[in-house]
């Protein structure tokens, strides 16, 4: 239903970088300030960066590909879900 707020697991995992984030998966980013846990669903999938054979040139610019996916918030790859 729209407007309703999706499901949280109680094994939600905690935000790490190089990590592939599958496209509807959760993750959650402690606050301090508020001192609580937001949590994020990806809503934009993005390959893995060595998940395929390629040249050398092609690891690389992969390599800096893979830190365009910067944590939440980020509105072109997350959603804000909810807080805990």
């Amino acid at each position: 239903m729209p407007g309703t707020t999706p499901y949280i697991g109680n094994a939600t995992r905690i935000w790490e970088i190089n990590v592939h984030w599958s496209l509807y998966s959760q993750c959650g980013i402690w606050d301090p300030k508020g001192r609580g846990v937001d949590i994020w669903e990806c809503i934009r999938a993005r390959k893995s960066p060595l998940s395929f054979v390629c040249s050398p040139s092609c690891l690389v610019l992969s390599f800096q590909q893979s830190h365009l996916f910067p944590q939440p918030p980020n509105g072109l790859y997350w959603r804000y879900i909810a807080r805990r």
